[in-house]
């Protein structure tokens, strides 16, 4: 790539990220932006000690053990129960970075997603996640 290519490129991902960004806003789901560093708890109660291995770890000065979050499914899950909104139907669109060891793949990545919470007709909200999800594809660029 040469160094004309490069700011094209970022222009073109920062314009598919606010493309996906406003689309998710459109479809009624509220940006999430959740802290970087997460507690490892629940990441490894979730996916069990094997995960610990593509975790970024360290330890508070109270002991806690904290990760560069691995994903973004759990904080926005988090924030949420932690939310005045806990158990009402609310959902929730995100787009940030990811960090997890995967050998000689990058271990900072992008993850954008959807997420639904408390609606009482579980099936019909996953189905309209997925409807979305497939009537929507990223633009190009």
């Amino acid at each position: 790539m040469t160094e004309a290519a490069a700011p094209r490129s970022a222009a073109g991902s920062a314009l598919w990220a606010d493309a996906l960004l406003a689309s998710f806003a459109q479809a009624g789901y509220v940006r999430s932006e959740p802290a970087i560093l997460q507690p490892a708890e629940p990441f490894l109660d979730l996916s069990g000690e094997d995960i610990r291995k593509s975790l970024y770890l360290t330890t508070d000065p109270s002991g806690e053990e904290l990760c560069l979050r691995p994903d973004l499914t759990i904080p926005v899950a988090r924030d949420y129960l932690a939310s005045p909104r806990a158990g009402q139907p609310a959902g929730f669109s995100y787009l940030g970075a990811v960090f997890r060891y995967r050998g000689g793949a990058p271990s900072q990545f992008l993850q954008a997603g959807i997420e639904s919470f408390g609606r009482q007709d579980r099936a019909a909200a996953d189905a309209r996640c997925w409807r979305w999800r497939w009537r929507r594809p990223p633009p190009s660029g």
